[in-house]
This record gives C-alpha cells, structure tokens and sequence, in this order.
C-alpha cells in the first residue's frame, strides 16, 4: 500500500507575529515628562499632535496640569529654607501649610482661568469656541509657566516674567492650529490672551498675598 508522502511531511513552524512599531514620541498616550519636554523645545510640531488627540478637561487637569502646578509650592518651601526664618515656619506648621496650598491654587488657578479666557475670546476674534482645545492651549502654555515657577526660589516676580514670557510664545504657536484662528489674527488674539493671563496672575498673587498675611496676623490660624 502507498503511503501518501504528505503524511510524513513535517509541519511548518507558526509564523512569528508581526512586530508592532512603538507609539510615536508625544502620541495620543504621551508621557506627561515627555509632553512637558516636547512642547518646550519643540512646540510647533507638538502643537501639531495635541491637536489631534482626544481627551477631556478633566484629563487634563489631574494628569497634567495638577502635577506641574505642585513646583511652586515646593520651589516656595525652598525659598522658605533658605531665609532666617525657615526653622521657625516648621513651628508653625498649620501656616506653613496654608502658605504652600494657597501658592498652589495660584499656580494652579491661573492656568484654569486662561483656558476659560481664551474659549470665551474664541468667536470674537475669527476663533472656534471649543472648551476643549482651549483648555489643552492653555495647560500645554502652561508648561512654561509651571516649570519656571522654579524661579520662585530667587523672586515670585521672575516666575511671573518668564513663565508667562515663554508660555506668550507657545500660545502664539497654538492659537491657530488649536482654536482654527485666521493667521492675519493670532497676534491679536495671542496679545489678548497673554493680557488676560498677566493681570490674572497679578490679581491672584496679590490675593494670595493678602490671605497670606492673614494667616501671618492670625486671620487664618
């Protein structure tokens, strides 16, 4: 009796999977390290991916803007240690802690209230209302202005100039890709929202001064 040679042949091995590329740097799931990093040093082609990315205001405050707004309390206790009185503030914990939540609301609040500026400015000047996308312009804007909060350790005011200096020009960038702004004006619109965002961050610091003084009189002890 014949035996059929296929019977006898041996099997293939499976063919091994395909590999699958790695997610491109500053993709849809991009690393708040490498988002801060990427919009920093190469914003205009970040600003081309954020624009694509599908998140919600809420995302993006716990997963980004709520981390970076924690350098300026702590750039504020570094500031607190290298005075005289740095010792004495530790013994008077409830203040120091009441000083570190209100600069934390600041850096925080800012940033909330200039994504709320900039969607309200959106139809009065050629822009497309879209909480979202604005919320991302200014979180992403942001990133300049949290990361130079380090500044804080020599002045508040050098925190304020270079954080909002550096984040002016990463919303330049933005505007028009983020918020559909006609070219003829972003400037306006960036000059807008870069005005908005300085006397923000004026009246919160003076606020924050206020309450802090309080606290130093007793008035939140």
């Amino acid at each position: 009796m014949d035996t059929d040679p296929t019977d006898s042949a041996p099997t293939p091995p499976p063919a091994a999977p395909a590999s699958v590329p790695p997610p491109p740097v500053g993709g849809a799931h991009a690393s708040l390290v490498t988002r801060a990093k990427n919009i920093l040093l190469q914003p205009a082609a970040e600003w081309a991916v954020i624009d694509g990315e599908t998140t919600s205001i809420g995302r993006l405050i716990t997963g980004y803007a709520a981390i970076l707004a924690l350098i300026a309390p702590i750039a504020t206790l570094l500031n607190i240690l290298m005075t005289p009185f740095g010792s004495y503030l530790f013994n008077a914990m409830g203040f120091l802690i009441k000083l570190l939540l209100i600069v934390y609301a600041v850096s925080l609040g800012t940033i909330l209230l200039l994504g709320l500026a900039i969607d309200l400015l959106a139809p009065s000047l050629g822009g497309t209302k879209n909480p979202v996308q604005a919320m991302k312009l200014a979180v992403y804007s942001g990133t300049a202005f949290w990361v130079a909060s380090i500044a804080i350790i020599l002045s508040p005011w050098l925190w304020v100039a270079l954080g909002i200096g550096y984040g002016g020009y990463l919303l330049w960038l933005g505007l028009p890709k983020l918020m559909r702004v006609p070219a003829d004006k972003a400037a306006t619109y960036t000059a807008a929202a870069v005005g908005i965002w300085v006397v923000v961050a004026v009246v919160l610091y003076k606020i924050a001064w206020s309450l802090i003084f309080s606290a130093m009189t007793g008035g939140l002890m």
